[in-house]
């Protein structure tokens, strides 16, 4: 027997645009079989819609499901997790509008269709996308709406308003429960397959690899500091120390023997000796306390300024002062920091393992560079002298700072030194911690960002074209001390930042940064749409336990939490029962048509004149009632009914807007009648 298909016309339309609108943040970074699926359901359902073509048979859905795992298998190579769950759900949700026939299908789609709307936060969490989400959550609710309003001939537009009010009804209530319901990792927290690209630093460092970056504008973390912010020239955001050099690149490395515990503690269990030494010397000491709001990178290591202390949450604190996540950054991270610069008194010890790895070079290589650190370890038995001498080379011979330096092979250092002396930062911090070692003065690499720009003054903003690299000696009763030979070249990229040390010397800057001097009003409005990400990263995505707890203390002192919310959620509970109950009871009989409406109009203004006609009356007893008690009014009356009448019973097709207001034009008039 066939079924009837029960999903009234005016609603279909919601119906279809909630589930492209739905489905396409999925479509646009999923397999294109996705794309062409959700096309074929569409098509195939317009068909049937208008007899076209059949309903699929159960074979045939149970091929196309049977397809649809397959296909996400073959895309993702598993059925679980973030990305292939997302657009496994997403399949279905599309193949289910495919045997969409009765309300109970309508009601399983659309509930399916809110939580495919929910899954677009996994992989979009700006304000555009919260906006998105809330347009397709309108939509659902619209079709909602729609299969259960009674009237045949309802208007589209009726059921948008009716989501409005129902999605505007719930918002107080949600950003209630959002402030004080217990916080637990929210969705946007789970982390991402390893398939998205890699941005930022990476964990080697060789020449040209670094001004890579600066090819992109892209964001790479904002800062927000409580108080005053640094000056530029200590704006240096430490995140990798590469500490090996094998002749051409620089690598991360431990020394010989040592564990994880003797280079990294997380917080757990006894902190080890050199934890307790950066504690100690920080004391009370003043330093920068901020906020770091961090971009995906999907790497692990975070970005700080020297001395970096945090709560240790899903990070830890390495021995070289770097901040190391527990897994890689695949969404946007917000923490807390208190840098202390006073804290690098608690390292004045270099214990021989690190010496020695501070101080190793390949065996060969590099030969009129090795000559001259050792002309200065000879010269000089100073390691600060054998420093600044290093400094005083590169200021005093015709070095250069560019973008675009000559590509180097072989000697690195010595072509670079001896040959172009034309290079980026990392050709400078490379030279001179070669240098460094070679004249016995242990040294590493440092590498991150130096810089940022304010934006509207709160919070800085630092970006992938701020990406550097510097170096730090270690100096008998200073501890590691930080050198920046690019500054002894161009002191302007310190002091101003890539952006405005390349603005100054002119010569393309715009065409070398990619694009960054923008016209004034396209930079303006890039500036206003990051405020207004950065607020909803702080506000909404970044909103955890302990800044919930804070308002707790804030608003109800030492009274438990637990209480006042318990005691909430009974007071909105037993609100929304009486405030249900008052809108069924005062709607109970409320006109659902146009004509209704207008027919209800006329009955309550003759109530308010003494004129009360049953809850039951027709048209004609109305106008009988004004005739009898104000004859005067009789003819108004007819008037109205007869223009009543006949919009009432002349068939199917619903009154048009012209009609209406002529009827409302009866009605005032006959009104009019009644107070003469």
């Amino acid at each position: 027997m066939a079924r009837i298909y029960q999903i009234p016309s005016h609603a279909r339309t919601w119906l279809t645009l909630g589930i492209v609108a739905a489905s396409l943040p999925q479509l646009l970074r999923g397999p294109l079989w996705q794309a062409a699926l959700l096309l074929l359901v569409l098509g195939w359902r317009a068909l049937i819609e208008r007899q076209r073509l059949a309903s699929p048979g159960r074979l045939v859905r149970l091929a196309l499901l049977v397809a649809t795992v397959a296909a996400t298998w073959r895309s993702f190579g598993r059925l679980h997790g973030p990305e292939a769950g997302t657009a496994l759900i997403t399949s279905l949700f599309a193949l289910k509008y495919l045997e969409l026939v009765s309300k109970r299908d309508a009601y399983v789609l659309i509930v399916l269709g809110y939580f495919v709307c929910a899954t677009v936060l996994l992989f979009y969490r700006g304000p555009g996308a919260a906006l998105y989400v809330s347009g397709c959550l309108l939509l659902l609710t619209a079709s909602l709406a729609g299969i259960n309003y009674s009237d045949t001939h309802a208007r589209r537009r009726q059921h948008v308003r009716t989501a409005a009010v129902l999605l505007g009804q719930a918002l107080p209530l949600a950003v209630v429960l959002f402030i004080l319901v217990p916080r637990v990792a929210p969705m946007w927290s789970m982390p991402l397959g390893g398939g998205q690209a890699r941005t930022g630093m990476s964990d080697t460092m060789s020449p040209g690899q670094v001004s890579s970056l600066t090819e992109s504008s892209a964001l790479a973390f904002r800062v927000e500091f409580q108080g005053p912010p640094p000056p530029p020239r200590e704006r240096y955001w430490r995140g990798l120390t590469y500490s090996y050099f094998d002749g051409t690149t620089w690598s991360q490395a431990r020394p010989r023997g040592w564990r994880d515990r003797d280079t990294l503690y997380r917080g757990r269990g006894a902190a080890p000796p050199w934890y307790q030494s950066l504690l100690a010397a920080r004391g009370d000491a003043a330093g920068y306390r901020y906020r770091v709001i961090m971009e995906p990178s999907q790497r692990r290591w975070l970005y700080a300024l020297a001395v970096p202390f945090t709560d240790l949450d899903g990070m830890g604190l390495a021995r070289d002062w770097r901040l190391v996540a527990d897994h890689a950054v695949d969404t946007a991270l917000g923490y807390r920091v208190h840098s202390v610069p006073a804290a690098r008194a608690g390292a004045l010890t270099l214990e021989q393992a690190e010496r020695d790895l501070m101080l190793s070079l390949p065996e060969g290589g590099n030969p009129r560079a090795r000559a001259l650190a050792e002309q200065w370890r000879r010269q000089y038995r100073d390691n600060s002298a054998r420093v600044n001498a290093a400094l005083g080379y590169f200021r005093q011979r015709p070095f250069h700072y560019t973008l675009q330096p000559p590509r180097l092979s072989g000697d690195t250092v010595d072509g670079f030194l001896f040959g172009t002396r034309r290079g980026f930062c990392e050709h400078y911090a490379s030279a001179f911690t070669f240098l460094m070692r070679a004249a016995g003065v242990p040294a590493r690499v440092v590498a991150g960002y130096q810089g940022g720009e304010m934006n509207a003054g709160e919070y800085l903003q630092v970006r992938q074209y701020d990406a550097h690299a510097w170096a730090e000696v270690w100096l008998s009763g200073q501890g590691w001390v930080r050198v920046d030979p690019t500054g002894a070249v161009a002191p302007e990229r310190v002091e101003l930042g890539l952006r405005g040390a390349l603005q100054r010397a002119g010569d393309g800057a715009d065409a070398a940064l990619g694009g960054i001097g923008r016209l004034p009003l396209l930079f303006q409005l890039r500036q206003w749409v990051d405020y207004l990400d950065f607020n909803w990263q702080k506000w909404v995505l970044g909103y955890r336990q302990d800044q919930q707890r804070a308002l707790w203390q804030r608003l109800l002192g030492g009274v438990s939490p637990w209480r006042v919310g318990l005691a909430l959620m009974v007071s909105l509970a037993v609100f929304a029962a009486v405030l249900g109950a008052w809108v069924l009871l005062r709607r109970r009989d409320r006109p659902i048509t146009p004509l209704q409406r207008e027919f209800h109009r006329l009955r309550r203004a003759l109530a308010r004149r003494d004129l009360t006609a049953p809850a039951a009356a027709s048209a004609a007893e109305l106008a009988a009632l004004v005739s009898r008690a104000r004859p005067t009014a009789a003819r108004a009356a007819g008037h109205w009914r007869c223009l009543f009448e006949q919009l009432a019973y002349r068939g199917e097709q619903p009154p048009a807007r012209a009609e209406l207001a002529a009827l409302a034009r009866r009605r005032r008039a006959l009104l009019r009648a009644l107070r003469r």
